[in-house]
């Protein structure tokens, strides 16, 4: 299966190197800066480079696309090359609304073809585990859960994290992790959310604190930060014991407290991304739409989880203006 690549920044080297080391081919990259593309292919041994992506889209040889663009270009991207006839897998978050990610799922089905939001957490082999145990009730009926991460970074990187025109802020960029993991875990539609928050000048969030009620009666709480470094923990409580996940982005490892105390291991046979690039691989195989482990159903809610918190701060991007 030939991949290509489009935009071709940190996490775009992080899946060109997850690629090679699973002996798959990276077949074209593209940027609107060729210096660069051609760079980046003589890193990551890819056969072709271009300068736009409309010639990476128009190549045949190309069989999915991997998008790691700005978040406010995903969703014509992702439209352009599923119109071109390629398979899609789309860096997190797929869109900025839910209509826009409803509709590139029907696309992708009309154009019999796949797509596949990259939020790589969702495919870790630990996680499995964990929902495993949670449908067992090996802590008895979960109560609460509570999930934080942030980091704080260079002024430069923070202008372009923020800039509105880009659809920055801490919610889409790492928030998305937070939410999307309190998804995973409940299983549930939210019924009511309450949030205190910090936007800055350019009229994105750098921290909120979310206070969440779902349908199934989970209690949660998600803190997000750009600014502060916050561990990225989680800290799941049922009726009957707790689970502690010390790094639940890269997630190896969780601790369950009950009537004893249990560790349970799931060392990365790579880096991590290894694990949404075996699911896609598969699913087109199978010719799949959409993912059996993440499909577009909890795909689109979780858009529309995110879209509906910045409604309720009145966080619009300068194009939605």
């Amino acid at each position: 299966m030939n991949f290509g690549i489009i935009g071709l920044g940190n996490i775009a080297n992080k899946f060109a190197k997850t690629l090679n080391e699973m002996n798959e081919t990276l077949y074209a990259v593209a940027s609107r800066d060729i210096n660069k593309a051609k760079e980046f292919a003589t890193t990551y041994n890819a056969k072709k480079y271009y300068g736009s992506y409309k010639e990476l889209f128009n190549d045949p040889s190309v069989d999915v696309v991997y998008i790691s663009t700005p978040n406010n270009m995903h969703y014509i991207n992702a439209k352009d090359a599923l119109y071109s006839g390629k398979h899609v897998i789309c860096e997190k978050p797929f869109t900025t609304n839910p209509d826009e990610a409803k509709e590139l799922y029907e696309i992708a089905k009309k154009c019999n073809l796949f797509i596949m939001e990259a939020l790589w957490i969702e495919f870790l082999p630990m996680y499995k585990k964990l929902k495993e145990l949670l449908k067992a009730n090996y802590i008895g009926k979960i109560e609460e859960i509570s999930v934080s991460y942030g980091f704080d970074t260079n002024p430069k990187r923070k202008i372009r994290k923020f800039d509105s025109n880009l659809a920055g802020g801490a919610l889409l960029d790492i928030g998305i992790y937070n939410l999307g993991l309190l998804d995973m875990l409940t299983d549930s539609e939210v019924k009511e959310f309450t949030s205190s928050y910090k936007l800055n000048v350019y009229n994105t969030d750098e921290y909120s604190k979310i206070n969440l009620v779902y349908k199934n009666g989970i209690k949660a709480t998600s803190i997000t930060s750009i600014g502060e470094d916050i561990k990225r923990k989680v800290f799941i409580k049922g009726t009957n014991g707790e689970i502690y996940i010390p790094d639940f982005q890269h997630a190896e490892k969780f601790i369950v407290k009950s009537d004893k105390e249990e560790e349970y291991n799931f060392p990365f046979e790579i880096n991590g991304f290894e694990y949404q690039i075996k699911e896609l691989i598969e699913c087109i195989k199978e010719k799949k739409n959409e993912s059996i482990t993440y499909p577009a159903s909890r795909s689109i809610r979780l858009m529309k989880l995110l879209y509906d918190i910045r409604m309720s701060w009145n966080m619009k991007f300068l194009f939605e203006e």
